[in-house]
Parts: structure tokens; C-alpha cells; sequence
């Protein structure tokens, strides 16, 4: 199978598509505007789509009868002819350039018309003064403010100004029409969802950028590879190449200096970027969207990877490499006065590549080589270049045994012996985690020195311990932990304080106490919008993937967290590196979540390759979630492939061995294994109710309970009095769900795919899950009671659960019971879903003629 979920087609070339996105893109009234005789000058930067909807225009204007002057304006004609309207084969061109006669009814469309010569300029501008012509006049248009322009654009812009032509502004794809294009280009979703965000960055909101990302991306696919590394690292020749060069020949050499300096260096903030090169260039490349700002208190840069490298072709490799040495130059003569992580990386690169020891650097104090080796090692193994990390430590280590070094030096030779970490790639502050667990298995000795050179690597043993109880399935142990962190003074890492935050959140969603839950995630993302340590890709997306997983184990609302988590996901791609494959990982959450397993699966395999670690529970779980999707969504075999390649070792956290159970006997129901099923679903019940995870065993007797596994109603009775004291009304609703299943009354054989629906029915309060299957025949609605029919109908009309509680005076805790009760008998995969099936039953019901009643006559 390809790793990146290709299809195996031969990849097409990307054509026009009929279709005109964008905002004020009317061919048709722009057609009418000619017709009627008022000029029109349509003006916008490379790949603003003119040449498209120019295009548009002219076919518009033959279907209503007329026969346009088609001119093509270029660089070419201007220095061979010295008038484009002689180059032209239309006769009327001919006529315009020597003030013969034409109808009154000419039409003149030009296109690049900022490459016209001075003669044609004047033919042009004399037949729309005389009013000999009407003329659509398509320009294109520097992309930056200060960037290098033709001088005929703004007489070309006169004509308008002078109340002689309307104007039409085609700006960039905004990045709701950028994505709609992309589905355009590629209709059959063969991206990744981190991917599309790589293509959509890349594509700078041009169209034609775009087009032939897409075309190149859809290469890389036929042939097994990521598109996105592909696209970096192929874009010197060919289509692509041309088009790069195109979007940035207009940049003048500070802007493109700019942009190669803050692609070499990523993650440079702002404030050392604009030592280096003039600020207002800075701030142009950032309004201009070839740069970004993450956003942080520090405002991290990163640059459009595809445009600083055809930047960098443009610029030359000498002048380029000179743009990145004279910033390495001006970090050491300042000597450690300011300091970037980014750049002593860079650094350390040219001094391992160019100098044999670090006593060789004439100059350089050993302090500031110690602290450029030490930053650069850390930032490689943070950024999963093992080999980097090892390489630098290793240079400095000919002549110095820095403590801390020595610790980055084994962490990369570790990953390199084993190509396995054990720490969760969404893992919260991951990286301090990494050093506080090697500080506990290193020497003493290195252990307390790197502790004095590196304070920041310690974390809290109770932020430690807490974690594991959650894992654990200890939650109140977890709560009483967590309050402690929260109470205590001590805690001054914001980092602590939100990952305290969130674990208190998840043990509370175990819980059911979803108003506890919501409370502490509340806390949590105040703290992680408004703090300054916020700044790295991966903390953000760890604490909003911990966020929604925290919304999904209560069976809350996630639609706003879903959304946050997909918003992280796009940032972390402009970020790069080992980013995109934290990204990826989240893309997984994001499509489980919309009930997408198969979308879901595409990104996990991309996140696998994308990793530069293999292995841990958190991508376990996520391997476990994904096969939990695909075997209720209709995709057994697949939910099987997939659960094979878990590996869940005995020494597993008591959460993941809980999920692997539980999957298991979801995946084994589909595939028509009922005895198997029941075995493991029973498995899932002994480990849940030996915690205090009250989800958890509300969802496992939910199970036990639709397989008809024999002592469900036992396990039922059991819990009806702890779901009584409950708070989280999912759990009174799959308790009553539960306790109506009746497996027996269907015969000894179960249908599977009823099974299926009724467990798909209870996995989510989710009001806008996306099928991927088309939904099967549903139940009857004859079992629903007067109540559930109502509340149905309100559902269709498009009520929430609060607008319905507040119109029927119930609490809401009652109308979701109502609705869960409702799916499962109809067997309902959404709420919207059920509003849509009672609602089409109550027409077909309406539309049935009655039966004509016969009368005596007296």
C-alpha cells in the first residue's frame, strides 16, 4: 500500500476550471459593462486570475454576437515590434494603429497590458478617448507597494482615475476560495489534510501558483513520495520553477535578502531579524503574506519555503550564502549581546563544516562556542534531527565535556541506536519532559551539572505523578495532584500551569464532571492565549489536542475545539520541521472527531512518515482511535490492518490497555465475530471498573450491553446508581440507551451493521459529523414516542439543544436523553441525521392518500 493513500491513477495535468471563484467574478456583467460601451480596467498582482476571467469575458462576449480585438501584450513583443498592435493578426488592430475606420461597436481586450510600448499606449489610450473603442484592460500589478513596477501600469491606471474606464480588483485568493480551488483542482481528496495546508501556504494565494503546486504535488504522489518535501526539493527546473520565478522577480534584492534570511533561519523573531535587514522590508513581507508571524509575544518568522528557495535562484548561490554569513557574522562580533537560537544553529553548521576543533576559531571565546554548540544541539534534537545534535555535541566534545552537552549527546545517540521515543509527540512541553526523564536515568554527575547549566529542565514530581494517574485511571489521585500544582507557589512555569490544567480537565471528562471539566479547560486556554512561553507549534497543538480529547471522552460539544485544533494544524505547517508531523498526528483527532476514519487513516500514515520518532502511547492511541472508526464506519478490514500494527506491550498504561480492548471488540463486531467481540468488550469492563472512569464504564456496559454479552444487565444495575449522581448527560443517555437494547429479539444471529449503528449512534453528541458511508436503511420511526418525534422536528428545523429545552420547558439534560434515545431506535449515526429521517417519514406520511371511507345512504 502508498504510504501517502495514492490511488495508483496516473497523475493528470491540472486544467481551467470552469468554474470562477472569488469574490466580484462576474464574466457576465463585465461582458454587459463592455457591450454598453464603458471601458474596463481590471488590475491585480501574478495569479490573481485576470488571464482566467479575462478569458470569461471574451466567451461571454461571443455568445451575445460580438467579436472582440483579442491583444496579448509581453515582454517579447515589446522588444521585437515597435507596436504590439502590428504584431497583431486581427485587421482591426491595424485599423486602430492607423486611424481607419472600425465600428462603432470594437471591443478591445488587452491582457498584460503593463508590457505595452509607449506607441501602442498611445493607440490604445486615442481609441478609447475618441471613443473609437471600448477596451477591457487587464494589468498585473506589483505584488509589494515598493517593488519594482512598469511605468505603463500607472498610465494604464490614469485612464481609470480619469473617469474614463471602471475598475475592477482582483485581490489573492482569500483562503476560503484557495480552498475550494484546490478541491477543484484535485476532486477526488488525494491530499492529506497537512498537505492541502503545505499547498495553500505555498500557493500565496495565486492561481496559478496553485494550479501547478497541485500538478506537482499529484507527480509526487504516483510516485510514493511526500508531496510537500518533494515540492521543496524539486522546484529548480521545469513548471514550477518558471512560476516560482515569476512570483518573486519583482521583489528587489532587500526583500528577497529578507526572505532568504528568515527561510534559513526559522523561527528568528522579529526583533533579530530586523538587526539584520530593514524593518519596514520586514513588515512588508509579513503584510504581503510571504512571511509569517506565529503570533507570540516573541513573533517567531517563518518565510514561504517554496518562494524563499526560488528567491534564493534568483539571487544567486554566492549572494545568497552571503545574505546568511553576514548575519553569522554580526552574531559573533556582537558577542552574545543578543542571541538567536535559529542562527547559533546555523552557526554551529558552518563551524563543524569549516573548522577541525573549536580551539582552531581564532577569537572566540569558549564560553560563546559552548553556548552556540549547546543551543544548536538542543535545537536539533527538539526538531528530531538526532544526527545534527549528535554531530555538534560530538565536535565540541574533543576538547570540552560540557554537562549539558553531554546530555543532548545522549539523547541523540540513544534515538539514533533505538529510532524510537517513548514520549508522546503531542506531549506538552515535550522537550523539558525528554531532559527531566535522562537526568533521572544519566550519572550523577552529569545529572546535577546539566540540572545548574539547564534549570528549565526540571518539571514538578507532581505534574510527573499526575500524568501517570491519569494514565493510570486514578482520577481522583490525578484532581487531588493537580489542585496541589495549582495552589502551589512554586509553580511559575506557564507550561505547568496550563498542562495542570488540562490533566485536571481530563480526569474531571473521566469523571462526568463536565461543568468541573469545562471550568479547568477555560483556565487552561486563557492561560495559553495570553502567555508568552506559547511560541512552539508543538506546545500549541498538545494543548489544544488535549483539549478536545478531553471534550470527547465527556461526549460535550467539541465543534469549537475541532475548529481551534484544524487552526493550529494550518499554523504548525508554516512553522515546519518536525511540525508537520505533530500536525499530522492532530489532523488525526480532527478527522475522528468529523467521524472521517478513512481521512483519518490517510493522516496517520502521513504523520508515521512524517515522524522523527516512532513509537510511544500517545501515537498507539491514535492508531487505536483511528481502527475504532473504521470498524463502526464500514470499514472492517481496514479497522483490522490497522489494529494489527498496534503494539501494546504488557507494561502498557491501564488507559491504553482499556482502549485497545475496547477497540478490539469493535473491530471483531464488524467484522461478524460476535462471541470475540463480547470477550473483549468484557475485557474493557474489568479494567474500567476498577477506576473511578465513570465514562469509561458507562460506555464499556453500553457495549456489553448492544452485543448482548450476558451479565450486561448486571453490570447495568450496578452502575444505575453512580450514573445517577453524574453531572455528564451523556451518561444518562447511553445508560437509557443501554438498558433498552434487547440483542435477543433479534435471533441468535445479531445484524452487524444494526449493531454498528446503534454503537455508532452513542459515540458522539456531535452535531456535524461527515459521513463517510452512505447511511443505511433506517429503523422505523413508529417506536419513537410523541416526545422524541417532537424533539426530532425541532432538531430538523435547526434548534439546538438549548433552544429546544428553553421551547419545550425541559432541561437540557432531558431533550439530549430525548435524542439519544431517538437515534438508537431510528438508528440515527448524527443528531442531524435524525431530524432529517423523522422529518422525511412525517412527508411520506402526509403525502399517502388517505383511503376513501365509504357512507351508507339513508
Amino acid at each position: 500500500m502508498a504510504q501517502w493513500e495514492y490511488s495508483g491513477q496516473q497523475p493528470r495535468r491540472v486544467g481551467e476550471t470552469e468554474d470562477v471563484v472569488g469574490d466580484g467574478r462576474h464574466p457576465d456583467a463585465v461582458a454587459g459593462a463592455l457591450l454598453e460601451g464603458r471601458s474596463v480596467v481590471m488590475g491585480g498582482p501574478l495569479g490573481s486570475g485576470k488571464s482566467f476571467l479575462r478569458a470569461r469575458v471574451v466567451s461571454a462576449l461571443r455568445q451575445r454576437g460580438a467579436d472582440p480585438i483579442v491583444i496579448r501584450a509581453s515582454a517579447v513583443l515589446r522588444e521585437s515590434y515597435a507596436n504590439v498592435f502590428e504584431a497583431a493578426s486581427d485587421p482591426r488592430a491595424g485599423a486602430l494603429l492607423h486611424d481607419e475606420p472600425v465600428p462603432s461597436s470594437t471591443i478591445l481586450v488587452i491582457d498584460d497590458a503593463q508590457e505595452l510600448d509607449a506607441t501602442s499606449l498611445a493607440v490604445l489610450f486615442r481609441a478609447v478617448h475618441s471613443g473609437r473603442a471600448t477596451a477591457l484592460i487587464a494589468v498585473t500589478e506589483p505584488r509589494l507597494p515598493t517593488s519594482r513596477s512598469e511605468g505603463a501600469a500607472e498610465v494604464i491606471h490614469d485612464l481609470w482615475l480619469s473617469g474614463n474606464a471602471d475598475r475592477i480588483e482582483l485581490l489573492r485568493l482569500s483562503p476560503r476560495d484557495a480552498d475550494r480551488l484546490l478541491t477543484l483542482f484535485a476532486p477526488h481528496e488525494p491530499f492529506d489534510s497537512v498537505t492541502r495546508a503545505a499547498l495553500l501556504w505555498a500557493a500565496d494565494g495565486s492561481r496559478l501558483l496553485l494550479r501547478i503546486l497541485v500538478d506537482a504535488g499529484l507527480a509526487a504522489l504516483a510516485e510514493n513520495r511526500d508531496p510537500i518535501a518533494a515540492i521543496a526539493d524539486g522546484a529548480s527546473h521545469g513548471a514550477l520553477a518558471a512560476v516560482l520565478h515569476a512570483h518573486v522577480r519583482d521583489l528587489d534584492d532587500e526583500q528577497l535578502r529578507a526572505l532568504i534570511l528568515i527561510d534559513r533561519a526559522a523561527g528568528i523573531t522579529r526583533a533579530d531579524a530586523t538587526r539584520l535587514v530593514p524593518v519596514a522590508v520586514v513588515q512588508e513581507l509579513r503584510a504581503a503574506g510571504l512571511v509569517h508571524d506565529d503570533g507570540s509575544t516573541n513573533h517567531r518568522l517563518t518565510a514561504n519555503p517554496v518562494l524563499a528557495r526560488a528567491a534564493e535562484r534568483t539571487l544567486g548561490r554566492d549572494r545568497s550564502e552571503a545574505v546568511v554569513s553576514d548575519a553569522l557574522d554580526r552574531l559573533l562580533r556582537d558577542e552574545g549581546r543578543w542571541w538567536s537560537r535559529p542562527l547559533a544553529r546555523l552557526l554551529a553548521d558552518r563551524w563543524v563544516r569549516t573548522t577541525a576543533r573549536p580551539s582552531d576559531l581564532d577569537g572566540v571565546s569558549p564560553d560563546f562556542i559552548g553556548r552556540v554548540v549547546l543551543d544548536a544541539a538542543r535545537v536539533a534534537n527538539d526538531s528530531g534531527d538526532a544526527s545534527d545534535a549528535a554531530a555538534y555535541a560530538s565536535w565540541m566534545r574533543t576538547e570540552a565535556a560540557v554537562p549539558a552537552l553531554m546530555l543532548e549527546h545522549r539523547f541523540a545517540t540513544e534515538r539514533l541506536a533505538l529510532g524510537v521515543t517513548e514520549e508522546s509527540v503531542l506531549d506538552l512541553a515535550a522537550s523539558e519532559r525528554r531532559r527531566a526523564r535522562a537526568l533521572v536515568s544519566s550519572p550523577a554527575t552529569v545529572g546535577s551539572a546539566a540540572i545548574r547549566d539547564g534549570g528549565d529542565t526540571a518539571v514538578p514530581d507532581a505534574l510527573v505523578r499526575s500524568r501517570q494517574a491519569v494514565a493510570d485511571l486514578r482520577l481522583r489521585d490525578a484532581v487531588v495532584l493537580t489542585e496541589h500544582i495549582r495552589r502551589d507557589p512554586s509553580t511559575m512555569l506557564l507550561r505547568d500551569r496550563v498542562d495542570a490544567e488540562l490533566l485536571t480537565g481530563m480526569a474531571r471528562a473521566y469523571l462526568g464532571e463536565t461543568s468541573a471539566m469545562r471550568e479547568a479547560l477555560n483556565r487552561a486556554m486563557r492561560m495559553f492565549m495570553a502567555g508568552a512561553s506559547f511560541d512552539d507549534a508543538l506546545d500549541r497543538l498538545a494543548a489544544r489536542s488535549y483539549d478536545l480529547a478531553c471534550r470527547t471522552v465527556a461526549g460535550t460539544d467539541d465543534s469549537e475545539a475541532v475548529d481551534h485544533l484544524a487552526f493550529e494544524r494550518d499554523m504548525a505547517v508554516r512553522a515546519g520541521g518536525s511540525a508537520l508531523a505533530a500536525a499530522s498526528l492532530a489532523a488525526v483527532l480532527v478527522e475522528v472527531r468529523r467521524g472521517r476514519p478513512l481521512a483519518a487513516r490517510r493522516e496517520l500514515h502521513a504523520a508515521a512518515e512524517r515522524a522523527p520518532f516512532r513509537g510511544g502511547e500517545a501515537l498507539a492511541m491514535l492508531e487505536l482511535e483511528t481502527a475504532y472508526g473504521l470498524a463502526l464506519y464500514g470499514h472492517p478490514l481496514a479497522a483490522e490492518e490497522t489494529l494489527d500494527t498496534v503494539d501494546v506491550p504488557q507494561s502498557a498504561s491501564r488507559i491504553l490497555q482499556h482502549t485497545a480492548a475496547a477497540t478490539s471488540s469493535v473491530v471483531a463486531a464488524a467484522g461478524g465475530r460476535i462471541d470475540e467481540a463480547r470477550s473483549h468488550a468484557a475485557d474493557a469492563w474489568a479494567l474500567s471498573s476498577m477506576s473511578d472512569a465513570v465514562m469509561l464504564q458507562i460506555r464499556d456496559a453500553h457495549r456489553l450491553s448492544v452485543l448482548g454479552h450476558p451479565q450486561a444487565a448486571q453490570h447495568l444495575v450496578e452502575l444505575r446508581d453512580v450514573i445517577e449522581r453524574v453531572e455528564a448527560p451523556t451518561a444518562h443517555a447511553l445508560l437509557q440507551d443501554a438498558e433498552s437494547a434487547n440483542p435477543a429479539a433479534m435471533g441468535p444471529a445479531i445484524p452487524v451493521e444494526r449493531l454498528l449503528r446503534r454503537l455508532r449512534a452513542s459515540l458522539s453528541v456531535r452535531e456535524d459529523i461527515d459521513e463517510t458511508i452512505e447511511p443505511a436503511a433506517s429503523l422505523s420511526t413508529k417506536t419513537l414516542t410523541a416526545r422524541e418525534s417532537e424533539i426530532a422536528n425541532l432538531v430538523d428545523k435547526g434548534l439546538s439543544n438549548r433552544d429546544i429545552a428553553e421551547a419545550l420547558f425541559l432541561s437540557i439534560r432531558t431533550v439530549e436523553s430525548h435524542i439519544y434515545q431517538a437515534r438508537a431506535k431510528v438508528g440515527a449515526p448524527t443528531r442531524k441525521e435524525l431530524g432529517a429521517i423523522v422529518a422525511r417519514d412525517a412527508r411520506a406520511h402526509r403525502e399517502t392518500p388517505a383511503p376513501t371511507r365509504m357512507t351508507a345512504r339513508g
